[in-house]
């Protein structure tokens, strides 16, 4: 059952509702009629280039700092592929980036993207790691290891 407040209520809801319907059509009416012209900030806004990954930049030839320099160049590197003709303008894209006491680039011969990365962490590997493989180089012994397990690691650890 309804109260004797509860239709006064409900009229002047539904007449607070018609009036803000007739307001909103007007409105849009309105609007229809004389569109508003089209702001050039907001265009500039969303027209703007967006940089996907920042470019790494130079390698100052310090170590501790190589990693991770490698891995955003690498990225960077993947991220802008089709902006390179070949791997020429790559190889010589990462080459001029390197600066510092640098020497890993000296076969004489131009490389192509995929020999210089291996080149570069060859030279760049920090040389911890290099003297605990050469560690478990001279004392790997094959046991009772299968054979092909044996050169699978030899292997893995040579290179």
């Amino acid at each position: 059952m309804l109260s004797q407040s509860q239709p006064t209520y409900v009229n002047a809801l539904l007449h607070s509702m018609r009036a803000q319907i007739l307001a909103l059509t007007t409105q849009l009416a309105e609007l229809q009629a004389h569109p508003p012209a089209a702001t050039p900030l907001l265009e500039k806004k969303f027209n703007k280039k967006v940089e996907v990954v920042a470019d790494p930049g130079a390698f100052d030839g310090e170590r501790a700092q190589f990693a991770e320099w490698w891995i955003k160049l690498q990225i960077w590197v993947k991220a802008n592929w089709d902006a390179f003709a070949d791997d020429f303008e790559v190889v010589t894209t990462v080459l001029s980036r390197l600066k510092g006491p640098v020497e890993c680039y000296t076969a004489g011969v131009w490389p192509v993207w995929d020999d210089l990365k291996v080149e570069i962490k060859k030279y760049f590997k920090p040389q911890a790691e290099r003297d605990w493989e050469h560690q478990q180089i001279r004392t790997f012994k094959q046991g009772n290891m299968r054979t092909d397990d044996f050169v699978t690691r030899f292997l893995a650890l040579s290179i």
